[in-house]
């Protein structure tokens, strides 16, 4: 069985040549995922789709200021995407972080390596550590918000943050 791998860095520069064949292939590959973090992140449809397509028209227009050297393309087509999204939230006066909010539940595929690599590290993060994580993720804020959120202290937050993302960093380097 052959696997294929998306590859985002190629497409990136492309699109920052003009291709707008490999733009679209970016659309296709992360613009369903990209909904769904910007709906958990806004909360609603119309907002989500707003920063969705903000973000493409700003991954398009500024592929070529992209470099290897600041993170993958991935990461820099979702940190644009976050951006818009907290400025969005911002705008339209909506709370950093609404507490009567869920936070989401995390599905992980059903795979043989399930506990191992940065996704095992993550299934594998104890609950209030991956609260943590997912809330500051999401709704970004200080320790103090999050805290709220979650009905914690602020110091306790700051202890599950760090532990959760030296576990992960572990894994990243593993």
């Amino acid at each position: 069985m052959t696997v294929s791998v998306f590859d985002f860095d190629n497409e990136l520069q492309a699109c920052a040549a003009g291709d707008y064949g490999a733009f679209l292939a970016l659309y296709r590959q992360e613009s369903a995922s990209m909904y769904a973090l910007a709906l958990a992140m806004l909360g609603s449809e119309p907002p989500a789709q707003v920063v969705v397509h903000d973000t493409f028209v700003l991954i398009w227009r500024n592929a070529a200021g992209y470099s290897p050297a600041i993170g993958t393309a991935r990461a820099w087509m979702y940190s644009i995407l976050r951006h818009r999204a907290r400025a969005l939230r911002h705008h339209l006066g909506a709370p950093a972080t609404d507490h009567s909010r869920r936070l989401p539940t995390l599905h992980f595929p059903d795979t043989q390596q399930a506990d191992t690599g940065l996704g095992g590290s993550l299934r594998n993060l104890p609950a209030p550590q991956r609260d943590a994580l997912l809330s500051a993720y999401l709704y970004g804020g200080s320790l103090d918000t999050i805290a709220a959120q979650l009905g914690r202290t602020a110091p306790d937050v700051q202890v599950s943050l760090e532990a959760a993302l030296l576990r992960l960093n572990e894994a990243v380097h593993a």
